[in-house]
């Protein structure tokens, strides 16, 4: 008869229909999510009709069935990726190097097209094992368990406010008018942001003016409104300002998001500290070890760390991981695009913290005049930021500006490079000079160069038997001849490359 009961919920969907309604969340966005569910649906229909037809057999006696082992799945967003991870939650591809892919045989190369492209996560058809009929089965007791207040890091009430709801996904305020997020979330302009001091209540919602997003699963939203107009107490989590290396792995990292909870409710805002256990190009990985974890919904939350100089910081934004919310989670890491995102906040300021950069001249960041006094930083929120001649340097002002709105550091208008020194306006033409516009490093500042990936991306290109490709805006180059390969197309994730 447990037979026959089972192979009837199969057959008739019972079974999916629980799992649809058990509290695991799929994104409209997620088309890959959903699709996934759809199949696991229809496939335990045809188990059930194979169970229905020899059920009797089965109740006549048990038979011993081997199990053989299948991918493991990951969850994106709030969809399912069966990506063939072994336990730790990576792929292995048996390749070694700096530059590791699983390879399709079957990928073609794209159309030309010089812009980088996000990663594709492609989903293999999956492998579907039927029930073991032997005797009972026990799940783990492990669940998800975080905590509504941060268990590790000092966040202050108000940068606990600043952890915000899509309904779907989550998302870290770190500047007044910006906020960090996922690409893969499938925001977009007019797209809503809530923020509240109730956990489980985010009612006060801000609408997005502009959505931004590099090659990787990250978004940055530029907001109709200064959230901190309306909700003076709220704190911007900044940027972490210093590159992450091998130095980091082991230190205590906490997540936080709106997502699936053990108990299938989900959108409260709630906490997980958990150890660092990788930095892999631009992925970090925390590691709930089988107790606590982030889930469904917590796609773009943060991953916080303490800086070297004692204050919190968001180090990553939620990309990826464990479909059990108690193993391994994958997050885009901020210090690789902290350029990126700076090209449109303005640099990471904390009020109090050391000057850092910042001198006495100062600078003009969001309608803020931020300069250094007494070793510390001091700010001022202006109606016009400009330069004071009487002060010799930037601050609030009352008329008009004399450096049109730019201040030493500069901004990059296309490839005109354009900043502002002791009050007097500059502008170059990088593009006639065959370079590009952007920070330079050895002058701390926005300025012309020449391209160092030569008009490549990640993906490269294939010169002969040559594979080249840009890395950390570095170019990167690897003689596929001299190993007894060819250079070809690979996939989506690696490009060209060795074969």
């Amino acid at each position: 008869m447990v037979v026959l009961e089972v192979a009837w919920n199969l057959l008739t969907g019972g079974f999916g229909d629980r799992f649809l309604s058990s509290g695991a969340v799929v994104s409209e966005h997620t088309r890959e999510g959903w699709m996934s569910v759809k199949r696991r649906v229809i496939a335990s229909k045809r188990i059930g009709l194979a169970l229905l037809c020899g059920g009797l057999w089965f109740a006549a006696g048990c038979v011993q069935q081997d199990v053989s082992p299948v991918g493991s799945s990951s969850f994106v967003g709030d969809g399912f990726v069966d990506d063939g991870a072994g336990e730790d939650g990576f792929v292995d591809d048996g390749c070694q190097g700096e530059r590791c892919a699983q390879e399709d045989d079957d990928a073609q190369p794209p159309e030309a097209n010089n812009d980088p492209q996000p990663p594709v996560i492609e989903e293999p058809e999956e492998d579907f094992v039927e029930p073991d009929m032997c005797g009972d089965s026990r799940v783990s007791t492990s669940v998800y368990y975080g905590t509504r207040e941060p268990t590790y890091l000092p966040l202050t009430e108000g940068q606990i406010l600043a952890i915000g709801n899509f309904y779907g996904c989550t998302g870290t305020l770190i500047a007044p008018r910006w906020v960090l997020s996922a690409e893969h979330c499938g925001l977009r302009r007019g797209s809503q942001i809530c923020f509240g001091a109730d956990p489980s209540n985010a009612n006060l919602c801000f609408t997005a003016a502009n959505v931004y997003e590099p090659n990787v699963d990250m978004a940055l939203l530029e907001l109709t409104e200064d959230v901190t107009t309306r909700i003076p107490q709220i704190e911007p989590i900044p940027l972490l300002t210093e590159d992450m290396d091998n130095s980091w792995i082991g230190r205590t990292v906490e997540a936080a998001g709106y997502g699936q909870q053990e108990t299938g409710a989900s959108n409260e805002r709630e906490f997980t500290a958990e150890p660092l256990v990788s930095l892999r190009r631009e992925l970090m990985t925390i590691d709930g070890q089988g107790r606590r974890g982030v889930c469904f919904g917590d796609s773009g939350g943060p991953a916080m760390v303490i800086a070297n100089d004692g204050t919190v910081r968001i180090a990553g934004v939620l990309s990826y991981g464990d479909p059990s919310c108690v193993g391994r989670d994958n997050y885009t890491r901020v210090d690789l695009l902290r350029d990126w995102i700076e090209g449109y906040t303005g640099p990471t300021v904390v009020d109090g913290a050391s000057c850092g950069e910042v001198t006495t001249t100062g600078r003009c960041i969001n309608d803020q005049a931020v300069w250094c006094q007494d070793d510390g930083l001091a700010t001022e929120a202006c109606d016009t930021c400009g330069w004071d001649e009487e002060a010799r340097g930037y601050r609030c002002i009352d008329g008009p500006d004399p450096c049109q709105g730019v201040d030493l550091y500069g901004t990059c208008d296309g490839d005109v490079a354009r900043w502002c020194e002791n009050g007097t306006p500059k502008t170059r033409d990088c593009g006639a000079c065959g370079q590009t516009c952007g920070v330079v490093d050895e002058i701390g500042a926005v300025y012309c160069e020449d391209d160092p990936c030569q008009g490549l991306d990640y993906l490269g290109r294939c010169n002969g038997d040559v594979a080249e490709y840009c890395r950390d805006n570095e170019f990167r180059s690897r003689n596929c001849a001299a190993e007894g390969l060819s250079c070809s197309w690979v996939n989506n994730e690696l490009g060209y490359w060795c074969r």
